[in-house]
């Protein structure tokens, strides 16, 4: 049996001995084209020369997919057979958050040849996925110029003002929006006016305190929906009423009270989240309050191949991924300066011995405050850097409990964080986040339901799944 020649959207491997270069044509093929499929038991004519596929083979290579190909992305793996009964592996992929990594670089595809981009390059690369980006924000939202917030729009404009960043004649709600660029014609308002100024709640941000340094214990889990500005509020007003202040007198005798985090680092972390956010993204702004830590992250990448030490000791040029949103959040003064929020917080840091540090997840770019140790000593292991609400990095367990972290393991947890981000999720879905047969997931969700933290509300087809709180039982 032959498959045809290979190509900028097919490529072929004679076994699996080649997953890693298989993996690299993904990355190659989703950077340019945000699509493609693979062959394995194939040669390099299209002959189809088989495979021996075991038990776990198609799990093997799932997970593989799932952990070295970052950001996450949407794939099938399956055996075939031609008629003569030879096997070989189909993977079908797709995905639409490019740039792509495997095993940490990143390929371009041309013709059937997989080239890694050097920093040059990648840069180039950004920018170009940032303009095709910037198109999201002007196209139309379907929300009408009714729906603003008028309210919150006039506070705007006073502020704006104030900073002298705006001139404008008429008060007008839709010539102010007109002078912001953020109309998509006179009765709707594009996509970046959307998530400004609309009273729909067109965001959402996760909001979510943990007893200790893992998330084995929810003290509060919130979702709010809100537009950009009630967003950055939210999280300013849920971060400073749920971390400890502390009591400094200065020379006359009076009592300063200080968060244990100054406002201004945290601030600038989520007015950055939500400035560079992608607003697409299959997850979802996030601010996590550990024992030991504070987490702000954002379903968007950091432009690659810089470092936000290099934005603020080097006076790099600002490289905004949402510009109309980025120039009305500078006009009122959300934004003071354009490319200069990382050095504020590193500055507020330095200033107060606060240690921090940031990581691309495979989904978005995380910002971590290690919060002051005022009472307690660390007794619980960190989980793995990589974790976030909307998803995890544990290690994979095809078990259904291996009688650690309350009976409940590594493939439960993933499950339950999956289910965190997308409540309606299939278990189609579950098996490949998770990198398990759905067998397993079955066994694994029933074991959950049995110990009380995890239930269906209506049917298997338009129903969706509900985590229960054991700690309020």
């Amino acid at each position: 049996m032959n498959l045809g020649k290979e190509s900028e959207y097919i490529e072929f491997k004679r076994s699996l001995s080649e997953t890693k270069e298989g993996l690299c044509s993904i990355s190659a093929m989703l950077n340019k084209h945000n699509k493609g499929t693979i062959y394995f038991g194939v040669d390099n004519h299209g002959e189809v020369q088989g495979l021996s596929i075991g038990n776990d083979t198609l799990n093997k290579l799932s997970r593989d997919i799932s952990e070295f190909i970052k950001p996450a992305v949407y794939y099938e793996v399956e055996q075939k057979n031609t008629r003569e009964g030879i096997s070989f592996i189909e993977v079908v992929f797709h995905g639409e958050h490019a740039p792509y990594s495997a095993y940490g670089r990143y390929y371009l595809r041309f013709h059937d040849e997989d080239r890694q981009m050097d920093n040059e390059t990648l840069r180039k690369y950004y920018l170009d996925q940032r303009n095709d980006y910037s198109k999201w924000e002007k196209d139309n939202s379907g929300v009408s110029v009714d729906d603003v917030d008028n309210a919150l729009l006039e506070k705007y404009i006073e502020k704006a003002k104030q900073k002298k960043r705006i001139s404008i004649e008429n008060d007008n709600p839709c010539a102010v929006l007109g002078k912001l660029g953020l109309l998509y014609d006179e009765k709707h308002l594009n996509n970046a006016g959307n998530v400004l100024f609309s009273k729909n709640g067109p965001v959402l941000l996760k909001l979510a305190i943990f007893a200790g340094e893992t998330r084995l214990t929810v003290l509060n889990l919130d979702v709010f929906s809100g537009n950009i500005f009630e967003c950055i509020d939210k999280g300013m007003d849920y971060y400073s009423s749920n971390i400890n202040w502390r009591a400094e007198f200065n020379g006359a005798i009076h009592r300063i009270e200080k968060p244990e985090i100054p406002m201004v680092a945290v601030r600038e972390i989520l007015l950055n989240a939500f400035c560079h956010g992608d607003y697409n993204s299959n997850t979802d702004f996030e601010l996590v309050i550990y024992r030991n830590r504070i987490s702000i992250y954002s379903p968007g990448h950091f432009p690659k191949p810089y470092t936000p030490e290099m934005f603020a000791q080097e006076g790099l040029p600002p490289i905004p991924f949402n510009a109309s949103i980025n120039n009305t959040l500078y006009r009122n003064g959300a934004i003071e300066q354009f490319s200069t929020g990382f050095e504020r917080v590193f500055e507020a840091c330095d200033a107060e011995h606060i240690r921090y540090e940031y990581d691309e997840t495979p989904n978005g770019f995380r910002f971590t405050f290690y919060r002051p140790d005022f009472t307690k000593e660390r007794t619980e292991p960190l989980e793995s850097p990589g974790d976030t609400l909307n998803g995890v990095n544990d290690g994979v367990n095809d078990g259904v409990n291996d009688g650690v972290d309350d009976g409940v393991n590594d493939s439960q947890r993933k499950i339950l964080h999956a289910i965190m981000e997308k409540p309606s999720i299939t278990q189609a879905e579950l098996s490949n986040l998770v990198g398990i047969s759905i067998v397993h997931i079955n066994k694994n969700i029933a074991r959950l339901k049995k110990l009380g933290i995890l239930e269906r509300i209506g049917s298997d087809r338009n129903g969706y799944w509900k985590i229960l709180d054991r700690s309020s039982k």
